[in-house]
């Protein structure tokens, strides 16, 4: 085994320096305290759906968050929401547990030059041509959900990603290192694709899939052909993934798209309303994710039709999909939900923006965290524990247990803390060289950081349990 010089370290530096952004905190107790890490499951049925981690898959423990889409981060009257300032405000008055960053790519160059505008003294431009202000745009979105107990969407929003993966995968590459240890990022690799072949899309989702899975296992959300309408196509040909933990993107706009059946001009199967492709989808076992839906016409225009509203929202609630709707914006259009006197701090709502915020005024008011006895730890209980960059033991999780692989024998001493530094797990045992086996069957599921010594060499890593 190597050998190295050991820093002695409270638990929470040792935590921090095992995560690439700052250690932030929240400030109050929400929907990702109390759903944890979200993942795909089936039902006792086949039924493709998303779970929490704290329950786990089982039937009735189905989670459903709704919240809005941030507007592309390319107009003046879109920027002003792109704020931890505006965020707080729709978690406060919407009750939003879920906010999407529709980072815009500049995937072609008309989103550069034909999208005018500037912002706080920035000439806003898409990622292709200003990757500092559009990473920056994002991170401050996701840092403000964190804050604020909520799940953020880490959105490629381009039409065209298939053709920038080199640039996709760098970006989600570095977004993965730096967010994906929060339960609450949800990363999204490509917004509505054009009229292509699955097979393009899949091709795309599989090289950056595998890019954020060097990094974090959280959810992701793939795009499909024809705007998201087609999320059936997946069915027996899915996106490769290691931790299998996939959705499918379903999107539509009320006065323009159907919930069920189908539109009548052709033999039902090329024809068929989105709703239905979507059931389709779950009914095979796909799980579906409603990323992005407007009250009003697909070109974001028109004035919403409250009856066609109505049945959609059924159609979700009955379904449990999580949704984000388009915009959070004060953008002149008929689904922005905010009128133009709007600010980051006051919030004057559209017909759309009321309709929207009917919807989610029956979020809960308050969350309970899933571990609830978890005592507050004090400066004073601060637990000192060796800490080293060099990995001594190859240590991974699989089906709830600890696998342990050494290239040495001797007492090892196996230690699981919780992230508030409580000691959760102990064990003893000789281990012989080779792989070695620890049953955690017994912790809840959640984050932990284990700590394995053996003689002078120790390794710590940030596991999760599902």
């Amino acid at each position: 085994m190597k050998h190295s010089a050991l820093k002695f370290l409270t638990l929470a530096t040792a935590l921090s320096a095992y995560a690439i952004a700052a250690n932030i905190t929240p400030t109050r107790v929400g929907p990702v305290s109390q759903y944890g890490q979200l993942m795909t499951g089936k039902n006792s049925q086949g039924k493709g759906q998303i779970y929490g981690s704290c329950e786990g898959v089982k039937d009735g423990a189905e989670v459903q968050v709704r919240g809005m889409s941030l507007y592309w981060s390319l107009m003046p009257e879109a920027m002003e929401f792109w704020t931890e300032e505006g965020i707080t405000t729709m978690v406060n008055d919407m009750k939003i547990q879920l906010v999407r960053a529709a980072m815009a790519t500049g995937a072609k160059s008309n989103e550069d030059t034909d999208w005018k505008g500037e912002w706080n003294g920035i000439q806003l431009k898409g990622y292709s041509a200003d990757q500092t202000n559009q990473k920056n745009f994002v991170n401050t979105v996701v840092e403000a959900a964190i804050k604020n107990d909520i799940y953020v969407i880490i959105d490629w929003h381009s039409h065209y990603a298939n053709e920038q993966t080199s640039a996709a995968k760098a970006f989600f590459s570095e977004m993965a290192q730096k967010w994906g240890q929060y339960d609450n990022v949800i990363f999204e690799v490509f917004n509505e694709p054009k009229q292509v072949d699955w097979s393009v899309v899949k091709n795309y989702a599989n090289e950056i899939v595998a890019e954020i899975r060097k990094y974090s296992d959280n959810l992701v959300i793939v795009g499909n052909p024809s705007w998201d309408q087609n999320p059936n196509a997946a069915i027996g040909n899915e996106v490769s993934d290691s931790k299998k933990n996939i959705a499918y993107a379903l999107h539509y706009y009320a006065n323009s798209h159907c919930w069920e059946g189908s539109y009548g001009w052709g033999n039902g199967t090329n024809d068929a309303c989105e709703g239905t492709k979507g059931v389709k989808a779950m009914n095979a076992g796909l799980s579906v994710f409603m990323s992005e839906w407007g009250t009003g016409n697909a070109d974001g225009k028109g004035t919403p039709d409250q009856g066609r509203n109505e049945s959609w929202q059924n159609y979700m609630n009955t379904h449990k999909l999580s949704w984000a709707n388009w915009s959070a914006s004060k953008i002149n259009e008929g689904t922005a939900a905010f009128q133009g006197s709007s600010n980051k701090t006051s919030l004057q709502y559209t017909t759309s923006g009321n309709l929207v915020k009917g919807y989610l005024s029956s979020n809960p008011a308050t969350y309970k965290a899933c571990k609830t006895n978890v005592p507050v730890i004090s400066s004073s209980s601060t637990i000192a524990i060796p800490f080293t960059m060099v990995e001594s033991f190859n240590v991974s999780v699989q089906n709830r247990t600890l696998q342990l692989n050494s290239t040495a024998s001797g007492i090892t001493n196996v230690e699981v803390f919780d992230l508030l530094g409580h000691a959760k797990m102990q064990t003893e045992k000789l281990f012989s060289a080779g792989t070695n086996a620890v049953d955690l069957q017994s912790l809840p599921a959640g984050t932990y950081l284990v700590r394995v010594s053996q003689g002078s060499n120790f390794t710590q890593k940030r596991i999760q349990l599902k």
